[in-house]
């Protein structure tokens, strides 16, 4: 196989497929266009335990888990290898698909990026049932995070012989919710109406007013300094930032935020193909209105190109009173993504809904805290779930997945640093100035080098 034969895309798909986990079933590209896709899933079986011989009642199958991450971007196969093994360690029968336009399953069968038409929510929710067809798997519990929450909530609802019963992680709801999320961030960090934000967010508006950060563009910060570091994280930044230190961490976190290559990891995260779910279908970042901690510019800003919001395809609000499968529904103290009242009103709705309220945790059990979602499913899947919220403390002190802890740890080093040596930090800052840059460029008193 020639160089240029293996840069190619298609090329890199046949290499991937040596895999034994890997299974391609064909589907439609579009409910008008009925040309066939390789749409991708990996199934890992659980472990066999090696036990002495005697004579005994065979063991159930365990039921299988269909698993469902965030995106719509996000690749399941690859990124999730280390959790998908974990979870058969422990016993679970794993099903993870490779969505359409992402990864595995973004080209035709001719080798052709899928087309936008095909870019709706209900083709992926049939795209689900296919591979538990295709898999024969009757029923599975399905868990799903954020988006994948919304997508197991629609898979319940027009498929409910499908599905065994539900984990829903910091679910998403609707297009709404970002309205939710945009006015908590607010309500803590702007407005201060927590007293353990007050403070913070009197320094946050006063330095906005000096023009020290932009307040539109300091929400997609405070929100990410939030979801790994928490309060105290976001305090101490602030209170290096009202004494002239704190710019480098600052700085750092939103250049990081604002690289491209966030969106386009082939095989990892692509927007690119999904735009249209995320903006026409889910509407996200449809609500940024330019005023202070505008969380949602950021996101707004990376479909831009692709039709506006014209509406859910799906009433999730209705439909969810329909699931009679029981629910478990994760939802953590600190998460600003989807916050509590988003899951609390979702429990409400839903017949067999159970909350699984988590202190000091934030969006996404299954990045952040996979052994609580690990836990969940296996509740869940023996019939126990609605009984796991009796032990929500005791689930809280499971420890965070590595990736976590190693991120917070970066967070905490970097304020760290500015705290411990701020006369190197502040001449850097100055350098930085000098050079055409400030905290944030689009800040009253950024500065532009003179050539």
């Amino acid at each position: 196989m020639s160089r240029a034969r293996i840069l190619d895309r298609a090329a890199q798909d046949e290499l991937l497929q040596i895999r034994n986990d890997l299974v391609t079933v064909y589907r439609p590209i579009s409910a008008e266009d009925p040309r066939l896709f390789p749409l991708r899933y990996s199934r890992q079986s659980p472990r066999p335990v090696l036990r002495p011989r005697r004579r005994r009642a065979p063991a159930p199958a365990p039921v299988p888990l269909l698993l469902i991450p965030d995106g719509p971007g996000l690749a399941s196969v690859l990124p999730y290898d280390p959790l998908r093994r974990a979870f058969s360690a422990a016993g679970l029968d794993v099903v993870m698909v490779e969505h359409r336009g992402v990864g595995l399953s973004r080209l035709d069968a001719e080798g052709r990026e899928l087309p936008g038409a095909a870019m709706r929510v209900r083709e992926v929710i049939e795209d689900l049932a296919a591979v538990l067809d295709h898999a024969r798997i009757r029923q599975a519990v399905v868990l799903g995070t954020g988006y994948g929450a919304y997508l197991a909530q629609g898979l319940a609802a027009l498929h409910p012989q499908r599905v065994h019963s539900l984990v829903l992680d910091s679910p998403l709801t609707s297009a709404d919710d970002e309205l939710v999320a945009q006015a908590e961030l607010r309500r803590l960090y702007w407005h201060g109406e927590d007293p353990r934000t007050d403070t913070i967010a009197a320094a946050l508006r006063r330095l906005v007013d000096d023009g020290v950060i932009d307040g539109p563009h300091a929400g997609s910060v405070i929100l990410a300094v939030h979801e790994y570091g928490g309060i105290g994280a976001v305090r101490e930044l602030v209170d290096l930032l009202a004494t002239g230190r704190g710019a480098l961490t600052w700085r750092s976190v939103r250049q990081v935020l604002a690289q491209d290559w966030l969106q386009s990891t082939p095989y990892v995260h692509e927007l690119d193909l999904v735009a249209p779910i995320a903006r026409t279908r889910l509407g996200q970042g449809a609500h940024a209105d330019g005023g202070p901690l505008d969380s949602l510019q950021m996101v707004e800003q990376r479909t831009r190109g692709v039709a506006d919001f014209a509406g859910e395809e799906l009433d999730l609000h209705a439909l969810s009173r329909r699931i009679e499968a029981p629910a478990l529904v994760l939802s953590g103290e600190l998460d600003l993504i989807t916050p509590r009242r988003v899951a609390e009103d979702l429990v409400d709705r839903m017949p067999r809904a159970r909350l699984l309220p988590l202190r000091e945790s934030g969006h996404g059990m299954l990045d952040v805290h996979s052994s609580i979602a690990l836990v969940a499913a296996r509740w869940s899947a023996a019939g126990a779930g609605h009984l796991l919220p009796e032990h929500a403390t005791a689930l809280a002190g499971l420890p965070s997945a590595p990736a976590t802890v190693a991120l917070r740890g970066s967070l905490h080093l970097a304020l760290a640093a500015e705290q411990i040596a701020p006369w190197r930090l502040r001449a850097e800052t100055v350098r930085q100035a000098r050079e055409g840059t400030h905290i944030d460029p689009s800040s009253r008193r950024a500065r532009t080098a003179r050539p």
